[in-house]
Order: structure tokens, then C-alpha cells, then sequence
């Protein structure tokens, strides 16, 4: 079984290299002139359009009616606090709630109700999020863009980017964040440096004297090479404290339904979240398996995306996808500056290279248009590669066409208005064609969407969160595939991460801060 296996991986590590791959004829895709004269500066050209032309918001827009209790408080804070032309002291507050409590909606109507205060010109509001995915859900900013809050080690803003900066920030008042699991100590003491600097008479207060709201759900994944903000001991963790107007959203929208299965589902979810690994939810998720399944179940979830706990699992299994398509594939190798800053020499963030294929599907790794979808996670699907004249695999494509079905911006092509050119792009002294096969991600990269059907590898080792958040996933227990089955031994490890019993003294200090909202009520 090791030769077999150790075959089948050799066999994977050959696409892109295969006679079948290098004797393709690459440049026999053609795209009609007036398209292709416009791919190269198709969303540059059409992010700069955007910014000149803006969406009239009216009251009726926020659906406040549709709020629940507690959603209604969360906004009356704000709103109350905003109105308050007194009001010096700036507001600290966590919205927290589970998967499908509404989070998500809650910040559209934050977004809207203060949008309609005057002066219009002059949005009060902020909106970011860790994730380029997370940005997208809820139309915002990703933090590191919002704050220009660099990757690597962050350095004081001088001359010119400082003032732009302060310019861009002038009239916020308001910064909402959401998926605050993802924020670590690290990135938090990252955030109040950035804007003391933003604002600068107010060097000395915490963020800058902004008001700040920070939403989502401390159960699920931590921040990546940091710890949980609650788990801090640092600067970060008093920063963390100052935080006192605390609101619980416990109504549960996606995961609705009042079939017996949907409320077993639900109570799963709980058990899950508290780290409870109990016997009957093992065997309610392993009724979920392949040997469950009918043929056409199977069949069907084979299609679905795959959740897995590594990202040498995510690698193995997308490579075995892309070789059953049976197409040729192109190899897409970066290029590398000359040297010039050895910050450069780690971290590129771009792929070395890239297996390209026509009907591939693929996720956008960088953020090139966040208002539009075009987001770091973003799946498509491969419709064509383009090369310039005389070049061909190993060399860059001159860009990929790739169908975003969640795309909602102008159309590059008219008879495929979900078609974008994807350009190389540069980050450090790598260039390369921003893309990776996603017919699987990891479950990380999961975190902050929604997804009707999936199947789901959780892995032999339990990280804080990672169960929780892999089957929360899905709307329905009728949409998960478990595959492959684990026993309830891997399925108890979920309770003895060392995180979880500092997360749970967390979240009863956070519950008796949000017994104290009563006076908010409407």
C-alpha cells in the first residue's frame, strides 16, 4: 500500500510536466481584439469608475423590522451613541453570536442606519475584516487595507502615506471588525498603533479615540501564528478589556427548520461549540458517511467542495481533481526580481508555481476588487489562458479567464458577464498569476462563509474551534458529508484543547457585561 501510495503522489507531482502538457499547442486560444485590447486594465479601469458613481441609501433599506431583540439593541447603541452630540467618551462593544444568529445582517443595517445620517459625504463608518473572504461577506475592507497594516512587521507611516492616511480616516468615527476570533494580540496592539497615529490628537487614547465594534464568535478558528486575544498577556489584553458594552445574539437564522433532524442538527452545533463531545452527536454526524450515502448522494458530494483540517491534504486532493479532468495543463512559474531587500526573502505570499487547466476550479488568492467579489478566496472556474505571441507553459500567461459566479461587478464580456481576466500580479519579487486549485481549502480559509453542501475531513488533531467551525459550515446536517468517517476518540479531542477552558471563563465575564444591556432595550 506505501509503493501504491507513493506512486499515485509521484504520478500528481508530474502534472504540468507530462508530454501531454509541454506538446499542447498553448497560443491556439484566440480572444476577439476588443476584448483582449481591454483585459489588461479591465479592473483597474473599472475599480476607478466605481469610486466616482454612489449607492443613495433610504431608511427603508435597513429592514430594522427584521431585527431581532437583540440585534435591535446592538444598532440602538450605536444609533444612540451617534446621535449623541454630547457624547465624548467612544463606545467599546462586542457583538457576539454563534454561526447564522444574524451577525452578518446586523452589520448591514449598522452600515445603512449610519449612512442615512448627514452629512451624507461624510460615512461615520468603517467597516473591516481579517479575511479577504470575510471582507466580501459583509462588503468591507480587509484590515491590513483598511489600516495599511503590512504582513510582515509594521513601521510608523511618514510623509506621504501617513497624510493620506489621516485624509482617508478624517471623518470616521466608528471602526466595526468582524470574525474578531481572528484577532490576536499581535494584530490588535497593530490596529491601536495604526490609528493613534491616524489621529493624531488623540495619540494617547486607545485606537486613536475611535469608537470601536468588534463582532463574531470567540469559538471559532484563532488568529494564524498568534494566540487568542483572551489568552493574552500582554498591552493587547488590557486593550481587550476596555471593551464593556457587550451583546449576545442568541436567535439562530441559518440553521432554522423544525424537523427533528434540523433540531438535532442545531443541538450538535451547541455541544460543538462548548467543546462537549458527547456520544449521540459522534453518531448523528457518522450517519453522514459514505456508507450511508446512496450512489447519487455520493456522486453528488464528490462535486462539493472538501474541508480539510491541512493544507497538504487541501494540496493532494486538488491535484487528484485537476488530473481527472484528462485536459492539458499548463505550468505557470513566478518571476523572480533581482534581489533588492532581504524582507523579500520569505513570506512572497505568491505560489513558486501554479497548475493551470481549462474547467479547473480555482480560488483568487489576493484581494483585487473586495467591493465586487473579486476577494483572497473567491472560487471560479477556468474558461481560458491566454499567452502572448511566441511564449508559452513554463512562461507567465498574459492572463486567465476566470468565471466568478458571485461576481456582481460590470461585465468585461457581454455574453459571459461573470468572466474576468486575471492578470499576473507582483507581491515582494515574485509575479504570478494569483490562483490555486479549490476544489478543496482548508478549513481555516472556510471560516466567515456559507456553504449548502460540503464534505468534510476534520483531521487527527483538534485545534480551538476547527470542528465547530468546519460543520457550522452548513446550513443543513443533510448537506455534510463526513469523509473519511473518525472515531469518537478523534471526535473527544475537541474538549481538551488548552485554549478552551480560558475561553469559557472568557465568555462568562463577556456574558455578565452583556446582562448589563438591559437599559439599551427599545
Amino acid at each position: 500500500m506505501g509503493a501504491s501510495n507513493n506512486f499515485v503522489q509521484n504520478d500528481l507531482q508530474m502534472l504540468g510536466h507530462r508530454d501531454y502538457d509541454i506538446s499542447h499547442f498553448w497560443g491556439a486560444t484566440v480572444v476577439v481584439d476588443q476584448l483582449d485590447s481591454t483585459a489588461l486594465q479591465f479592473i483597474a479601469t473599472s475599480k476607478l469608475k466605481s469610486q466616482h458613481t454612489s449607492m443613495q441609501i433610504s431608511s427603508q433599506d435597513t429592514k430594522k423590522n427584521q431585527l431581532s431583540p437583540q440585534q435591535k439593541v446592538a444598532l440602538n447603541i450605536i444609533l444612540q451613541h451617534h446621535n449623541n452630540q454630547s457624547a465624548t467618551t467612544p463606545l467599546r462593544t462586542i457583538v457576539q453570536g454563534t454561526a447564522g444568529t444574524g451577525k452578518s445582517f446586523l452589520i448591514d443595517c449598522i452600515r445603512k442606519e449610519l449612512n442615512i445620517s448627514p452629512p451624507m459625504t461624510a460615512n461615520p463608518l468603517l467597516v473591516l475584516a481579517p479575511t479577504g473572504v470575510a471582507a466580501f461577506n459583509i462588503q468591507a475592507t480587509t484590515i491590513h487595507a483598511g489600516l495599511r497594516i503590512p504582513i510582515r512587521e509594521m513601521h510608523p507611516l511618514t510623509g506621504q502615506s501617513l497624510m493620506t492616511l489621516q485624509e482617508q480616516l478624517k471623518h470616521i468615527k466608528y471602526i466595526l471588525i468582524d470574525e474578531m476570533s481572528f484577532l490576536g494580540p499581535k494584530l490588535l496592539l497593530k490596529i491601536d498603533n495604526r490609528l493613534r497615529q491616524a489621529f493624531p490628537n488623540k495619540q494617547h487614547d486607545n485606537f486613536g479615540g475611535v469608537s470601536m465594534i468588534l463582532v463574531g464568535d470567540l469559538a471559532q478558528l484563532p488568529p494564524v501564528m498568534d494566540k487568542p486575544i483572551y489568552a493574552s498577556h500582554s498591552t493587547a489584553l488590557s486593550l481587550w478589556h476596555s471593551f464593556t458594552i457587550v451583546i449576545t445574539l442568541d436567535t439562530i437564522f441559518h440553521q432554522q427548520g423544525a424537523s427533528i433532524r434540523q433540531q438535532q442538527f442545531r443541538a450538535l452545533l451547541h455541544n460543538l461549540r462548548n467543546a462537549q463531545a458527547l456520544q449521540h452527536d459522534w453518531q448523528f454526524l457518522m450517519c453522514q458517511t459514505n456508507a450511508t450515502l446512496t450512489i447519487q448522494q455520493k456522486k453528488d458530494f464528490d462535486s462539493s467542495i472538501h474541508l480539510f483540517a491541512t493544507n497538504e491534504s487541501a494540496r493532494l486532493h486538488n491535484r487528484k481533481m485537476l488530473k481527472e479532468l484528462n485536459l492539458p495543463i499548463a505550468l505557470s512559474l513566478a518571476k523572480i526580481a533581482k534581489q533588492t531587500n532581504t524582507e523579500y526573502d520569505t513570506n512572497e505570499q505568491l505560489p513558486l508555481e501554479v497548475l493551470l487547466s481549462i474547467d479547473q476550479q480555482v480560488m483568487l488568492i489576493a484581494n483585487l476588487w473586495i467591493k465586487v467579489g473579486l476577494v483572497n478566496g473567491a472560487i471560479g472556474l477556468i474558461k481560458q489562458i491566454v499567452y502572448e505571441n511566441n511564449t508559452k507553459p513554463p512562461d507567465l500567461p498574459k492572463y486567465v479567464v476566470v468565471q466568478f459566479n458571485d461576481y456582481n461587478g460590470p461585465p468585461w464580456d457581454i455574453a459571459h458577464p461573470k468572466d474576468i481576466p486575471i492578470l499576473p500580479i507582483t507581491r515582494g519579487r515574485r509575479t504570478q498569476v494569483p490562483l490555486t486549485m479549490s476544489w478543496a481549502i482548508t478549513i481555516h480559509k472556510s471560516q466567515g462563509i456559507t456553504l449548502d453542501t460540503a464534505t468534510i475531513d476534520i483531521g487527527n488533531t483538534e485545534k480551538q474551534g476547527l470542528t465547530f467551525t468546519a460543520i457550522s459550515r452548513v446550513k443543513t446536517i443533510d448537506g455534510i458529508r463526513i469523509e473519511p468517517p473518525f472515531s469518537f476518540e478523534r471526535f473527544s479531542k475537541l474538549q481538551n484543547n488548552p485554549y478552551t477552558t480560558i475561553r469559557k471563563k472568557e465568555e462568562t465575564r463577556l456574558q455578565l457585561l452583556s446582562a448589563q444591556t438591559d437599559i439599551y432595550s427599545p
